[in-house]
């Protein structure tokens, strides 16, 4: 179905994208299957452990400051409220801004609410979070308790909104609905087009919407060299920025995952070009990002003398780290697109990458632009990967693979996963701040980072001696892809 805003929500990837969470040969295999979205999902008779598409909403709509979010939910769907919290406070440090409390509330569905409806409790929530949090406007991100009992949502939004004058914004990211979480981005950026998002009073010649999350500024410098400015989206930006971002000369992102559904919405309905072109991770995807920057700017001229000026500036950095570097070996765990990314600026200062493995996988883009199919990017122009494989999150399957390959470090993007190479003394090195490696600098930056993880090896392996691994000589003897069910790729 693709973009299509007036609908209450986007689908899922699952239907939309032909998303997967299955998968085990060379990038490359995936890529040329994937080119006509001919994979069908394949599923697990075990799971270990998983992620929810609301937490994905979550992330994105509960750090926009001067709103509010309501969760219209039983309270054990707000348990993560405290993370998320830390995480505002943490993005906040980064950007250098006042760390506050985000501001939330939870319907507190109970088992009565299930039979009888749960309208009361959300029209009483979504006031008091005006009354409590003064906001310019509410989100209501709906759950599976919601959505099973059929909740009529959109009629209450359009009822408060009414009441109070300000925005009700329904997201539904009902967790059944979607076994791909990241359909919760779509989710928040479906209802922040169809609610927020105001046509253009006048065109920016020089202002980029940067869909990111909460990490440093990394976009500014490198921007800033080519006369452009970046506009932050969506944490830590306000109501005014989403109202306006339909002004902006163009739109980018630090991933396909998260960017590329609401880039090609502003690009239909906004008329906003997306860069199409890779995000820039990697010194050869940031020449080509500069190059697409520059033509939709008519900056043509100048981004080549950037170019020139920025390798010429780094040579002397990137030479030392492949150096460093040299003959050691990489495994890449993160999400979908990010794989991609730090692939591509791992070989950029000379670590070779024997395999990764993504927590999914969309055969398609919401924009179908092959300039920006990421897997694709990184197997024409970094080069394949042998070993690759999507799991959801489940280390029961890539700790029998680290075993075997046995990488010198481990690059992860999601907390908690870090530790498992710990156990296995692998040096493991977690991107918290997924903007580290945007740009020239970032690549240096990245690259000094997995050379210091590296030379802790002698304290990892003292770790590893101490500990315990919860798996039997029965499990770590099986093929790691054993529970994997349906029709083989």
């Amino acid at each position: 179905m693709g973009v299509n805003l007036n609908l209450p929500e986007v689908e899922p990837r699952e239907k939309r994208l032909g998303s997967i969470l299955s998968f085990h040969g060379k990038a490359s295999e995936l890529y040329e299957k994937s080119l006509g979205c001919k994979i069908k999902m394949r599923d697990r008779t075990f799971s270990q452990c998983g992620s929810c598409a609301s937490g994905c909403a979550f992330v994105l709509d509960s750090i926009i400051l001067d709103t509010a979010v309501v969760n219209h939910a039983p309270i054990g769907c707000a348990g993560d409220f405290s993370w998320f919290n830390s995480l505002r406070h943490q993005g906040a440090v980064h950007r250098k801004l006042k760390a506050d409390n985000l501001k939330a509330i939870s319907t507190n569905l109970e088992e009565k609410d299930t039979i009888y409806g749960g309208a009361d409790k959300l029209k009483q929530a979504i006031r008091e979070a005006k009354e409590r949090f003064n906001s310019k406007a509410i989100f209501i991100n709906a759950s599976c308790a919601s959505g099973i009992i059929g909740e009529n949502i959109e009629s209450i939004a359009d009822e408060l909104e009414k009441e109070l004058g300000i925005a009700i914004v329904p997201v539904y990211c009902e967790g059944f609905k979607s076994k791909i979480w990241s359909s919760g981005f779509d989710a928040t950026a479906h209802g922040i087009l169809r609610k927020l998002v105001k046509p253009a009073k006048k065109k920016s010649n020089d202002v980029i919407n940067v869909f990111n999350f909460w990490g440093s500024h990394a976009f500014t410098d490198i921007l800033g060299k080519i006369g452009l400015k970046p506009k932050y989206l969506f944490p830590f930006s306000n109501i005014k920025d989403l109202e306006e971002m339909s002004e902006a000369v163009a739109s980018t992102h630090i991933c396909e995952t998260l960017g590329t559904y609401i880039s090609a919405a502003l690009e239909k309905e906004f008329g906003v070009p997306e860069v199409k072109a890779p995000v820039p991770y990697g010194i050869e995807w940031t020449d080509e990002w500069l190059r697409e920057l520059g033509r939709i700017t008519n900056r043509e001229e100048l981004v080549e003398k950037v170019i020139k000026e920025e390798h010429e500036r780094i040579k002397p950095k990137i030479d030392y780290l492949k150096s460093k570097l040299a003959g050691k070996k990489a495994y890449i765990l993160a999400g979908d697109s990010f794989v991609h990314s730090i692939v591509s600026s791992c070989r950029s200062f000379g670590l070779d990458v024997i395999g990764g493995t993504a927590f999914h996988h969309d055969q398609i883009y919401d924009n179908d632009y092959g300039e920006v199919n990421s897997i694709g990017n990184m197997v024409k122009i970094t080069g394949d990967v042998e070993n690759y494989s999507i799991c959801n999150k489940q280390p029961y399957e890539f700790i029998n693979i680290l075993m075997e390959l046995k990488p010198d470090v481990l690059v992860v993007r999601h907390g908690q996963i870090s530790t498992i190479g710990t156990k296995l003394g692998i040096p493991s090195f977690q991107v918290a701040d997924a903007n580290l490696g945007i740009g020239y600098d970032g690549v240096v930056e990245l690259g000094n980072k997995i050379y210091e993880t590296i030379r802790t090896k002698k304290l990892v392996e003292n770790i590893a001696k101490h500990s315990e691994l919860p798996y039997t000589d029965w499990w770590l003897k099986q093929d790691p892809f054993t529970f994997e069910r349906g029709e083989k790729q």
